[in-house]
């Protein structure tokens, strides 16, 4: 083969490519096809650019032209796009111009939604509606916040499962379910005048086990009950206390024991309840002092 046949072979070869190159650049941007202009407002174009894709139902029927910038600083972007003229069948004046991503991190183009049958027809250089593309950045903050959030929640979450773990145990057969129950009727701290009537009893004989609070004999708080029940009183508390141990559990343990008492004799004897309170004392501060329950009557 000479070199001269070779040569003319190469440049054959090259302006086939060539062509190819030109003719599949031209479709995308529609020089070989009639076409009419489109425009679209948006208050943020999220990276779009020129020369992006638009499409129509998903089919490529556009390309982006230009971004104008608004005279002021209250107007918005104007996205204006050249539209193959076969869309116009499609895209009505109510349709929606919405600038989404290839994939998640890939080149932004712009879906055009179809218009209603009642909607007025576009005319070349017609405006539709923008919408503002999603943020992934502020997306990204919120969702981070939002896990924030989530944990914090967790975190109170883990602590009320804490106590209503401890609270299981005081009153598995009674119904209560988070520690709020025992927030009830409590008072912070006993009178400082003395008691006139005292009912002392001792946690051993009352109750069923040392760690927990269900009622093993009832029959010994008839005494308080009935006293409760034929005299006018100011007020009345129920007080626990326990010999061993201060911490979260024990303090919890006898406002538990004091409040298990108060239900009892509220719901067996007839007397103005709301001058019945409690207290869980904790620790005794006497020495040597057992584990007890105190009914204290105040004239």
């Amino acid at each position: 083969m000479s070199r001269a046949l070779r040569l003319g072979i190469f440049i054959v070869i090259t302006l086939v490519i060539l062509g190819v190159g030109v003719f599949l650049v031209g479709d995308k941007r529609l020089l070989f096809r009639r076409t009419y202009q489109l425009e679209a407002e948006f208050q943020n174009v999220a990276g779009l650019n020129n020369g992006a894709d638009v499409r129509v139902g998903g089919i490529h029927l556009g390309t982006v032209k230009h971004i104008s910038l608004p005279g002021g600083p209250a107007g918005k972007l104007t996205v204006v796009m050249n539209m193959a003229e076969s869309s116009r069948n499609i895209i009505r004046k109510d349709s929606v111009a919405t600038i989404k991503t290839e994939g998640l991190l890939g080149n932004k183009y712009v879906e055009v939604s179809f218009g209603s049958e009642k909607a007025p027809e576009i005319e070349n250089g017609s405006i539709i509606k923008g919408e503002t593309p999603v943020d992934f950045s502020d997306a990204a903050l919120a969702a981070t916040n939002q896990m924030k959030s989530a944990a914090g929640t967790f975190q109170d979450d883990a602590e009320a499962l804490k106590h209503n773990f401890l609270l299981r145990g005081f009153f598995q057969k009674r119904g209560y379910e988070d520690a709020s129950e025992l927030k009830k009727n409590k008072i912070s701290q006993l009178p400082t005048k003395q008691s006139g009537k005292e009912f002392v009893y001792d946690s051993k004989t009352i109750f069923d086990k040392p760690d927990n609070a269900k009622l093993k004999d009832r029959k010994a708080l008839e005494e308080a009950g009935k006293f409760l029940e034929q005299n006018k009183f100011s007020l009345a508390v129920v007080a626990a206390s326990d010999e061993v141990g201060d911490s979260e559990k024990d303090r919890m343990l006898t406002q538990a024991r004091a409040k298990v008492v108060r239900d009892y004799l509220v719901e067996n004897f007839k007397f103005d309840d709301t001058r019945l309170k409690i207290i869980g004392l904790g620790k005794s501060s006497k020495a040597g002092e057992t584990s007890k329950v105190e009914v204290l009557v105040y004239f």
